[in-house]
């Protein structure tokens, strides 16, 4: 077995106690008033048995009846809000001193309670920090050996039990010490370890996704366009069977040049080397440009498509991700809404920012569903949602983009009543 270094030792010794949260207290707490009320129950069924004869079995009855009061007075009476590593101390300070008195009224240091100074200070030394564990630890060495003076019999006899329970105490302290900050080193190094390689695991991972999806858009680009070059110089000799079958691939083909676009945007975004370019433009045109491209899509299912804009406004904002951003938003709108409906697109300005919406009389979206909208691959599931189809990822880029451009997103929805996205830019003008 391989010696460890004395710097590790210390370090060990050191760190019990300094990484424990302040929440995880309150589980001590808890555990702290079952273990005094365990504590004084087997105290009181000791003090029954046959060599108990000699003891002050009223002070011991007192005693135990105070602690009960204490405890529920520090554990339901004290505010809640007065909890974790201070009262952790101060319950051990006042636990040692009911102690004292138990010894006292038990043979001091020659009686058996003298145990209970050793259970005390197990817990505090495996959870309290360095300073809080040697309050504790002196405070005891004076109770013990000032109920030395005030034990029968001689002096000696007493001082010498009390200074081999206080250097017993030092070694209790020291080895529960070392043994609780050694398991949190090791603890704390197979997280550090773990997430070590969760970090290169997704660093391959998004390198793998980047490679992919750059080498699969240019074939993806090439079978569209070879597609469209079939429309347009063959379309009138092409049977109507075959048309179908062009149209469903050219469909699918868009389908797959979008998810590959989403899937550089993620990678490009999750290894921050997504490009921002900020400039100053003017929202009317390129809502316009955005609505335009979307209108085949509404006609398809009879939806109409309107810009609502009273004024000019300006935003500062890179217009390809804007576009891309408008594009998401609007195209979703038009996918959730029942044939007939509206999709309404409205630019206004709002203090100091230029706020965009999207409106749309469709399906609505539940609370439980608006809380996880935004994240990745993230998709409502109904009934009415399955034929749509999508990979959800368009909602999750839409808000790393807008944010990337000093702006904000946000959903305003009800079941069966419509949705409206909104989003926030800096204004120019």
């Amino acid at each position: 077995m391989d010696r460890q270094p004395a710097s590790e030792l210390l370090k060990a010794f050191l760190i019990s106690g300094q990484l424990e949260k302040e929440d995880k207290y309150k589980i001590f707490e808890r555990l702290l008033e079952i273990f005094t009320i365990i504590a004084v129950v087997i105290g009181l069924l000791i003090i029954q048995l046959p060599f108990a004869q000699d003891l002050n079995k009223p002070a011991i009855y007192k005693l135990a009846a105070i602690v009960g009061v204490f405890v529920v007075f520090w554990y339901h009476v004290l505010p809640k809000r007065f909890s974790g590593r201070m009262k952790r101390f101060v319950y051990s300070l006042i636990t040692l001193t009911f102690i004292a008195f138990l010894v006292h009224y038990t043979n001091g240091v020659r009686g058996y309670t003298i145990f209970f100074y050793y259970l005390s200070l197990l817990p505090v030394s495996m959870t309290l920090p360095l300073r809080y564990t040697f309050v504790t630890t002196f405070y005891s060495t004076i109770l013990v050996f000032t109920e030395a003076f005030l034990t029968k019999g001689s002096l000696q006899t007493n001082l010498s039990l009390a200074l081999l329970n206080s250097w017993g105490f030092v070694l209790v302290v020291f080895y529960s010490r070392f043994n609780s900050g050694e398991a949190v080193l090791v603890k704390k190094a197979e997280e550090d370890n773990i997430l070590e390689k969760e970090k290169t695991v997704g660093k391959l991972k998004d390198e793998f996704v980047y490679i992919i999806s750059h080498e699969l858009k240019q074939p993806a680009i090439s079978i569209k366009g070879y597609i469209d070059n079939i429309f347009s110089k063959f379309s009138s000799t092409i049977n109507l069977e075959d048309k179908e079958i062009l149209d469903l691939t050219n469909t699918n083909s868009v389908r797959l040049t979008k998810l590959l676009d989403d899937l550089l945007d993620i990678s490009q975004i999750e290894k921050g080397s997504l490009r921002i370019v900020m400039t100053d433009v003017s929202l009317r045109p390129i809502i316009n440009e955005v609505l335009s491209t979307l209108l085949l899509e509404a006609k398809e299912k009879r939806i109409s498509l309107s810009q609502k804009m009273t004024e000019e406004v300006g935003a500062n904002a890179d217009v390809d991700r804007l576009k891309e951003v408008l594009t998401n938003l609007i195209n979703n709108a038009i996918k959730y809404t029942p044939e007939g409906g509206r999709v309404i697109v409205e630019a206004k300005r709002e203090g100091d920012s230029a706020k965009i919406l999207v409106s749309d009389n469709g399906i609505g979206i539940s609370e439980e569903d608006q809380k996880h909208l935004f994240e990745k691959f993230y998709r409502i599931e109904n009934e009415r949602t399955r034929a749509v189809k999508g990979s959800g990822l368009g909602l999750f880029i839409t808000k790393q983009l807008v944010e990337k451009m000093g702006g904000q997103v946000g959903v305003v929805s009800k079941a069966e009543e419509g949705t409206t996205f909104y989003i926030t830019l800096p204004r120019y003008r």
